[in-house]
């Protein structure tokens, strides 16, 4: 499906308001915009946050493109009047409008849901939190590291040692797609059964245990049970090799097996320590203890080469740039490259599912800051003149 402005994807002919800064929501906006919506980010005089994270190539920063591609920005000072009432404008024509801001923040500048619903009833409204709009903790800052300290999984991470983060902003990650996943919910609740748009509060904390917790919870499911305490994550072992690391999950027989063939212990096929999945998954420990130095005398090439035809789940451990070159990856084009007229040639990643129906456009850049503001404001009826007299004044940029 094509618009007229161009756009393609299952989400082309929608509009989307991205009022959202650093990773959670503009990644939730991003994803509307692969999909072909028009989305419209709205930012600072000053712009989001992340724009000043390093590296820089011709005053665009690299990671912020990777959060906002495909979209167009207008930068507007929503300290002045003039600021909210273009914000207002722009939210009542989006069919959807994310926001990140800290509880009490979109009331105030009049862009709450209930600003807006009475004029733009079919809105889908989607505010991420850290924490909710209620609560002990809702006016607290929440980062992604603090959602990650909270929710229990560092103790996991650290095996019994010092509890240990991801270190990698994947709170924030899963909230951007909790938040796109509910807002595709909503729109389809208001267009199939007619209904008004409504508003969907994602919290952070809540996206993240849903998404992390299910291992640890099923020792905590039944209350009438004793069940004893959660084993540390032995399942997740590195191996080395002679000359690199390689990492999988054996639960199969056929797999047990293959394993066994290939480092050359079917001594551990007769270990009844091993015999069945349920009693590998118990002792796993002592499973990997046994297989650890047999794989540390293969090479990476002959042990891949031996499970893969024996199809045991097993990887090479990559680096970013040997992923790069990786034959699946390549195959797949997870990582895509085109070459834009301001910065030269890129490469960004490709979107994480294909469809056969609809195309998508994803070889585009994020937006330079306040790049499209005079094209939007000419959208909302304003003419160069009202346009010049807006950038004198400060009201945009």
């Amino acid at each position: 499906m094509a618009e007229a402005n161009g756009r393609v994807g299952p989400c082309a002919g929608l509009r989307v308001l991205d009022l959202s800064t650093m990773v959670s929501g503009p990644m939730a906006g991003q994803i509307f915009a692969d999909l072909g919506a028009d989305v419209v980010k709205l930012e600072a005089i000053e712009g989001d946050t992340v724009r000043q994270v390093f590296p820089h190539h011709e005053g665009m920063g690299a990671y912020f493109t990777h959060f906002n591609r495909n979209k167009r920005s207008i930068a507007v000072d929503l300290k002045l009047e003039e600021g909210k009432a273009i914000a207002r404008r722009l939210a009542l024509k989006a069919d959807v409008l994310i926001e990140n801001f800290r509880p009490g923040v979109p009331q105030r500048l009049g862009l709450g849901y209930e600003d807006l619903r009475s004029e733009n009833p079919g809105l889908v409204y989607i505010a991420i939190k850290g924490f909710g709009e209620d609560g002990p903790y809702k006016n607290q800052p929440a980062y992604d590291q603090v959602i990650q300290a909270l929710t229990g999984f560092m103790v996991i991470q650290g095996k019994g040692g010092e509890p240990l983060p991801v270190r990698n902003p994947v709170v924030d990650k899963i909230a951007a797609m909790s938040a796109a996943v509910s807002g595709l919910a909503a729109l389809w609740s208001r267009d199939r059964n007619q209904r008004n748009g409504q508003k969907i509060v994602v919290k952070m904390l809540d996206a993240w245990a849903a998404f992390i917790s299910q291992e640890e919870m099923k020792n905590h499911t039944f209350l009438s049970a004793t069940v004893p305490p959660p084993p540390l994550r032995d399942l997740y072992r590195v191996f080395k090799t002679r000359d690199g690391h390689v990492m999988g999950f054996i639960v199969q027989d056929s797999q047990f097996r293959g394993i066994c063939a290939t480092v050359g212990r079917n001594d551990l096929l007769e270990d009844p320590r091993f015999a069945k999945p349920g009693d590998r998954m118990k002792n796993v420990s002592l499973l990997h203890d046994e297989l650890t130095d047999s794989i540390a005398a293969m090479t990476t090439h002959d042990f891949l080469e031996s499970v893969r035809r024996l199809e045991v789940p097993m990887g090479n451990v990559n680096t970013l740039e040997e992923l790069f070159e990786d034959p699946q990856a390549i195959h797949n084009e997870t990582f895509l490259r085109f070459s834009d007229p301001t910065f030269g040639d890129m490469r960004c990643l490709n979107f994480f599912a294909t469809f056969d129906g609809t195309s998508l456009n994803l070889r585009a850049r994020g937006p330079m800051l306040g790049e499209h503001t005079d094209e939007i404001l000419g959208e909302l009826g304003h003419s160069e003149a009202d346009v010049s007299k807006l950038r004198e004044d400060a009201v945009i940029r």
